[in-house]
């Protein structure tokens, strides 16, 4: 097998790394900005039973903001939820309105912490000792879709993470072949570098129409795709040093 072709093969293969590690890195980034962006918007409504006068909403507002995990409180008064259906549905709000008097419950508008989620059902019954809730709602959907984007994106970056560790020793390994056995240089290093770069970038233009969403574009961060370049640069470096001992 001639220079020529052993620089190519090594810029396949190193393209190929390149592409699936910048695709698992943009997929992890992607799963925690949508799971961030989901999370943020997620929302407990707690309906009061009876019409609660300012002292007794006070009352009930420390007390939920004493709750473990709670990151906001917000009070919505029946006049405020009859005008936020008006926003969002005027023809609903107007039949309502045709039953007399404002019919919709009062209600607080909890937003919980990230790790109340895993435990929302237990989270829910403390905050049902409070008082006399008719209702209690969120949306089940979402809490899913949130849980499920959290596994993925933990599971991406301990894939990751394996790669790396993988890498690391890789080179470690071809260090200490280096330094019993010095070789003369070899491109295939740079070869590999230039494959890693090339394959990266297929895998963003692959991802590019993505980035008009701004819940979910996000870039990997800069330590990472060093990383990713240099395992590449490690692949090519390690194939030189086998071909020069072979």
């Amino acid at each position: 097998m001639g220079a020529k072709t052993r620089a190519a093969w090594v810029f396949a293969l190193a393209a190929a790394a390149g592409l699936a590690g910048q695709t698992l890195l943009l997929v992890e980034r992607h799963c925690s900005r949508l799971e961030s962006s989901l999370r943020d918007d997620f929302r407990v409504l707690l309906f009061l039973r009876a019409p609660a006068d300012e002292g007794r909403v006070k009352v009930l507002e420390e007390k939920l903001r004493a709750l473990p995990d709670v990151l906001d409180v917000r009070f919505i008064s029946a006049d405020d939820a009859l005008a936020a259906l008006k926003r969002d549905d005027y023809e609903l709000a107007e039949s309502v309105a045709l039953v007399g008097d404002n019919p919709l419950p009062a209600a607080f508008e909890v937003r919980p912490a990230a790790e109340a989620l895993t435990r929302l059902a237990a989270w829910l019954d403390g905050v049902q000792g409070l008082a006399g809730w008719s209702d209690l709602r969120y949306k089940s959907g979402q809490l899913q879709a949130i849980l499920r984007l959290r596994f993925y994106a933990r599971l991406l970056r301990m894939t990751l993470s394996t790669l790396l560790c993988l890498a690391a020793g890789l080179a470690l390994g071809v260090l200490a072949a280096f330094l019993r056995a010095p070789a003369a240089p070899c491109p295939l290093a740079l070869w590999a570098g230039l494959g890693g770069v090339f394959g990266a970038t297929v895998a963003v233009l692959i991802a590019w129409p993505l980035h008009r969403d701004a819940l979910l574009w996000g870039w990997p961060t800069p330590a990472s795709q060093l990383a990713l370049l240099a395992c590449c640069a490690t692949l090519g470096w390690s194939l030189s040093l086998w071909r020069a001992q072979s």
